[in-house]
Protein backbone atom coordinates (compact mmCIF):
# COMPACT_ATOMS: atom_id res chain seq x y z
CA UNK A 1 0.00 0.00 0.00
CA UNK A 2 2.88 2.39 0.78
CA UNK A 3 4.26 1.86 -2.71
CA UNK A 4 0.92 3.02 -4.15
CA UNK A 5 0.48 6.19 -2.05
CA UNK A 6 3.83 7.81 -2.90
CA UNK A 7 3.24 7.91 -6.72
CA UNK A 8 -0.32 9.20 -6.18
CA UNK A 9 0.96 12.06 -4.00
CA UNK A 10 3.61 12.95 -6.57
CA UNK A 11 1.04 12.89 -9.38
CA UNK A 12 -1.34 15.04 -7.32
CA UNK A 13 1.40 17.58 -6.55
CA UNK A 14 2.44 17.73 -10.21
CA UNK A 15 -1.17 18.27 -11.29
CA UNK A 16 -1.67 20.96 -8.66
CA UNK A 17 1.40 22.94 -9.72
CA UNK A 18 0.72 22.72 -13.47
CA UNK A 19 -2.95 23.61 -13.08
CA UNK A 20 -2.14 26.78 -11.14
CA UNK A 21 0.50 27.99 -13.56
CA UNK A 22 -0.62 31.07 -15.46
CA UNK A 23 -0.31 30.80 -19.20
CA UNK A 24 0.70 33.87 -21.17
CA UNK A 25 -0.33 34.50 -24.71
CA UNK A 26 1.60 37.13 -26.59
CA UNK A 27 0.72 38.63 -29.91
CA UNK A 28 3.36 39.18 -32.56
CA UNK A 29 1.72 42.36 -33.82
CA UNK A 30 0.67 44.73 -31.01
CA UNK A 31 -1.49 46.71 -33.44
CA UNK A 32 -3.95 43.80 -33.51
CA UNK A 33 -4.63 44.03 -29.79
CA UNK A 34 -7.66 46.11 -28.84
CA UNK A 35 -7.77 47.73 -25.45
CA UNK A 36 -10.78 48.00 -23.20
CA UNK A 37 -11.03 51.73 -23.93
CA UNK A 38 -11.19 50.98 -27.68
CA UNK A 39 -14.01 48.52 -27.09
CA UNK A 40 -15.87 50.93 -24.83
CA UNK A 41 -15.75 53.70 -27.44
CA UNK A 42 -16.93 51.33 -30.18
CA UNK A 43 -19.79 50.26 -27.95
CA UNK A 44 -20.97 53.88 -27.54
CA UNK A 45 -21.69 54.81 -31.14
CA UNK A 46 -24.94 56.49 -32.10
CA UNK A 47 -27.71 54.35 -33.50
CA UNK A 48 -30.68 55.79 -35.33
CA UNK A 49 -33.91 54.19 -36.38
CA UNK A 50 -37.67 53.94 -36.22
CA UNK A 51 -39.42 52.86 -33.03
CA UNK A 52 -41.32 49.67 -33.81
CA UNK A 53 -42.56 48.72 -30.36
CA UNK A 54 -42.55 50.11 -26.81
CA UNK A 55 -42.57 48.16 -23.57
CA UNK A 56 -43.20 50.24 -20.44
CA UNK A 57 -41.03 49.55 -17.41
CA UNK A 58 -40.78 50.69 -13.82
CA UNK A 59 -38.34 53.59 -14.39
CA UNK A 60 -38.76 54.15 -18.13
CA UNK A 61 -39.32 52.02 -21.17
CA UNK A 62 -37.65 49.77 -23.72
CA UNK A 63 -38.06 50.75 -27.35
CA UNK A 64 -37.54 48.25 -30.15
CA UNK A 65 -35.66 50.26 -32.80
CA UNK A 66 -35.22 49.18 -36.40
CA UNK A 67 -32.19 50.88 -37.94
CA UNK A 68 -31.63 51.78 -41.59
CA UNK A 69 -29.46 48.69 -42.03
CA UNK A 70 -32.38 46.58 -40.71
CA UNK A 71 -30.58 46.01 -37.43
CA UNK A 72 -32.84 45.65 -34.43
CA UNK A 73 -31.88 47.21 -31.10
CA UNK A 74 -33.72 47.09 -27.81
CA UNK A 75 -33.06 50.51 -26.26
CA UNK A 76 -33.58 50.90 -22.53
CA UNK A 77 -34.43 54.54 -21.85
CA UNK A 78 -34.80 55.85 -18.29
CA UNK A 79 -34.13 59.05 -16.33
CA UNK A 80 -31.43 57.42 -14.23
CA UNK A 81 -29.40 56.07 -17.16
CA UNK A 82 -29.23 59.33 -19.13
CA UNK A 83 -26.25 61.65 -18.68
CA UNK A 84 -28.69 64.56 -18.73
CA UNK A 85 -32.08 63.51 -17.32
CA UNK A 86 -33.64 66.50 -19.12
CA UNK A 87 -33.18 64.54 -22.37
CA UNK A 88 -35.78 62.01 -21.24
CA UNK A 89 -38.94 61.97 -23.29
CA UNK A 90 -41.53 59.44 -24.26
CA UNK A 91 -41.64 58.28 -27.85
CA UNK A 92 -44.38 56.72 -29.92
CA UNK A 93 -44.36 53.88 -32.38
CA UNK A 94 -43.22 55.25 -35.74
CA UNK A 95 -41.00 57.99 -34.27
CA UNK A 96 -37.39 58.19 -35.43
CA UNK A 97 -34.87 58.49 -32.62
CA UNK A 98 -31.10 58.64 -32.28
CA UNK A 99 -29.45 57.18 -29.19
CA UNK A 100 -25.97 56.61 -27.83
CA UNK A 101 -24.98 54.39 -24.94
CA UNK A 102 -23.64 51.09 -23.74
CA UNK A 103 -24.31 48.36 -26.30
CA UNK A 104 -24.39 44.67 -25.43
CA UNK A 105 -25.78 41.39 -26.72
CA UNK A 106 -28.16 38.94 -25.09
CA UNK A 107 -28.17 35.88 -27.27
CA UNK A 108 -28.81 37.19 -30.78
CA UNK A 109 -30.45 40.42 -29.60
CA UNK A 110 -28.68 43.81 -29.67
CA UNK A 111 -29.35 45.98 -26.64
CA UNK A 112 -28.37 49.52 -25.75
CA UNK A 113 -28.60 51.28 -22.41
CA UNK A 114 -29.22 54.82 -23.61
CA UNK A 115 -26.97 57.54 -22.17
CA UNK A 116 -27.81 60.24 -24.75
CA UNK A 117 -31.14 60.63 -26.54
CA UNK A 118 -31.74 62.87 -29.54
Amino acid sequence: MKNFIKPVIILFAFTLFTACESHRVTAKNPATISTDSDNQEAMKEFISGVVNEIQQGKDGYTAKIITVANGIYYATISHSNLKDPAQYRTVNTGDTITAKGDQWKAGNENHITVRELK
